[in-house]
C-alpha cells in the first residue's frame, strides 16, 4: 500500500543547481524563492532529512550556493558537481541517491524546465517517489507549466513549502519551528517566519490559465 504522506524517515531533499547565475536569470522575484529555499533547508535539518545538492559545471561561472543558503545548509549535506542535466546520469550522484536508501525525494531548485525536469524523470525511473516543491522551483522561462505538467503526468506529486511544512509538523502541539531556527541562526534578529508570513510566491503561468 502506498503511503501518500511525506515521512521524514523515508525522505531526502534534492536541491538542484541553486546557483547565483540561475538565480540572477530567473523569471520572477528572487526574495520569495530564496526565503522558501532557506526555510526548506532548515525544515530538512529539523526532521533529520538528508540533503543532496547539485551544482552545474562550471561552478567558476555558475557559482555555489547563495550565501544565505550556505549559512543554513546542513553540515552533513552532500555536494556534487554535475555536467549532465539529469543528475541520475552522473554515476557518483546516482550512487549517492541509492546509498541514502530513501524512497521519497523532495525536489527543489533550477531550472524547472531543464535540470529539474530531467532529474525528476530520472528519479522516477529509479523507482523513487518525487515530491515537487513547486514554489521552490525556478527558471528563466516565464511559462514553466508544460514542464510541471510533464513531471506530474509522469508521477511526480506537487506540493508547496507550506504544505510540506505542516505535513512534517503534523500537530499544533509542536511549538512554531521558527522559534528554534531564530534561536540558532537569528543573531539577535528573527529572519525566519512561519509559512503564512513568507512573501507571496508567483504562481506559474500555466496554473493561472489551466488549473483555475
Amino acid at each position: 500500500m502506498v503511503n501518500h504522506f511525506v515521512q521524514p524517515e523515508r525522505a531526502a531533499l534534492v536541491l538542484i543547481d541553486v546557483q547565483p547565475l540561475f538565480v540572477d536569470l530567473m523569471h520572477g522575484e528572487h526574495e520569495p524563492l530564496l526565503a522558501r529555499l532557506e526555510h526548506l533547508l532548515l525544515l530538512a535539518q529539523t526532521y533529520a532529512i538528508p540533503v543532496i545538492a547539485t551544482f552545474e559545471h562550471p561552478v567558476e561561472r555558475n557559482g555555489w550556493l547563495p550565501e544565505r543558503l550556505e549559512r543554513v545548509f546542513p553540515p552533513d549535506g552532500g555536494r556534487f558537481v554535475k555536467q549532465t542535466f539529469n543528475l541520475c546520469s552522473e554515476p557518483e550522484i546516482r550512487a549517492a541517491v541509492e546509498a541514502l536508501d530513501r524512497e521519497q525525494m523532495i525536489v527543489a531548485g533550477a531550472e524547472t524546465d531543464v535540470c529539474v525536469l530531467q532529474s525528476a524523470l530520472g528519479l522516477l525511473e529509479m523507482g523513487r517517489r518525487v515530491f515537487l516543491v513547486e514554489d521552490c522551483l525556478f527558471t528563466a522561462e516565464p511559462n514553466d507549466g508544460p514542464a510541471l505538467r510533464r513531471m506530474e503526468q509522469a508521477g511526480a506529486v506537487p506540493l508547496t513549502y507550506k504544505t510540506l511544512h505542516y505535513e512534517l509538523k503534523r500537530t499544533v502541539a509542536v511549538p512554531p519551528l521558527q522559534q528554534a531556527w531564530n534561536a540558532r541562526f537569528g543573531d539577535g534578529a528573527e529572519p525566519f517566519v512561519g509559512p503564512y508570513e513568507l512573501p507571496p510566491s508567483r504562481p506559474s503561468v500555466d496554473a493561472l490559465v489551466v488549473r483555475s
